[in-house]
């Protein structure tokens, strides 16, 4: 989750630089329906996309992918993520892509079920990166891999701004998040797309650093963002503030994804994230392996629902 001048996710670049690192630990996106009048299509608050076809295998829409790739920010490069190797990415770590067995990612699980994937898990997502810059990844990708068969998108977090013009973004950045799943689709037709949530609530988040001075120090001050104020008293009115703003940019995601044949969205699970000590990184920005862990088991559990499955 980063936010501010930190090359990490979540909310990069902002005005107050602790607010902007605070954007992007909470995630999470809860309602936000009053938004959808707001954005082109209906985003649906569920785990399917426009157009579902039915699976055969266990892994049910997807049928058994041979290639999975995934575009984004920090949240999927592993960031921090080893203790041996503090600030430093370890895609292996990646709940997404990775290769650790502490971790389970999705690439491990799908090679369980089907062992042509061996060896095809792409990483194309760099820290800090807006929505914008999934088009340069898509170009990187394309050129490495023609036809991906599963495309797994993590964004928002850096297109946070809490500058009081995020209701003026919403809608470019369904738009260019729309259009980056065009173009693969374009090139790679039987690609499916799967959008992720952002891990855990505000709420959630600012529990689980309160008590830590150190944690809370990023996410302090007095901006529209910031959790705590200067004397570590967490702050109700601003905590709700950044949830509803993360909730519409949720809300812009899976319109977007409503727009585009083969996709599908997480249903919001990773707001169930509960979190404990050991789970977020010592930047206190990211998760740990053991996050990054739960992050995978519950974007499995999305990712292979049903297509009927309620949201």
């Amino acid at each position: 989750m980063t936010r501010g001048p930190r090359s990490v996710d979540h909310i990069d670049e902002w005005q107050p630089v602790m607010v902007a690192a605070l954007c992007l630990m909470l995630f999470a996106a809860c309602s936000g329906a009053a938004e959808q009048s707001t954005l082109t299509g209906s985003a649906s608050s569920g785990i399917v996309g426009k157009t579902q076809p039915a699976g055969t295998s266990s892994v049910g829409w997807l049928g058994n992918p041979t290639s999975i790739v995934v575009l984004g920010h920090s949240g999927a490069t592993g960031a921090n993520s080893n203790p041996d190797a503090p600030g430093a990415d370890s895609d292996e770590n990646s709940w997404a892509t990775g290769s650790n067995p502490q971790v389970d990612s999705l690439y491990l699980r799908l090679l369980a079920e089907n062992p042509n994937i061996k060896g095809h898990s792409h990483n194309y997502a760099v820290d800090g990166s807006k929505v914008q810059d999934l088009s340069h990844q898509t170009q990187q990708m394309l050129m490495d891999v023609a036809s991906p068969d599963l495309v797994v998108i993590q964004t928002v977090d850096n297109d946070i701004r809490c500058d009081g013009s995020d209701p003026q973004n919403y809608r470019p950045f369904q738009e260019s998040l729309a259009g980056t799943m065009r173009t693969i689709a374009s090139k790679a037709p039987q690609a499916r797309f799967f959008l992720v949530s952002q891990w855990a609530t505000v709420t959630e988040f600012a529990n689980s650093v309160k008590d830590d001075p150190a944690g809370r120090q990023g996410f302090t001050g007095r901006g529209p963002c910031d959790l705590f104020d200067a004397a570590g008293k967490e702050q109700p009115g601003r905590i709700a503030f950044l949830q509803d703003v993360v909730d519409h940019y949720q809300v812009a995601l899976e319109a977007a994804c409503t727009q585009v044949r083969l996709c599908r969205n997480d249903g919001r699970i990773m707001r169930g994230l509960k979190l404990v000590p050991g789970d977020i990184s010592s930047d206190h920005n990211h998760l740990a392996i053991q996050g990054l862990a739960k992050m995978a088991a519950l974007e499995w559990k999305a990712l292979t629902a049903a297509a009927t499955s309620p949201s």
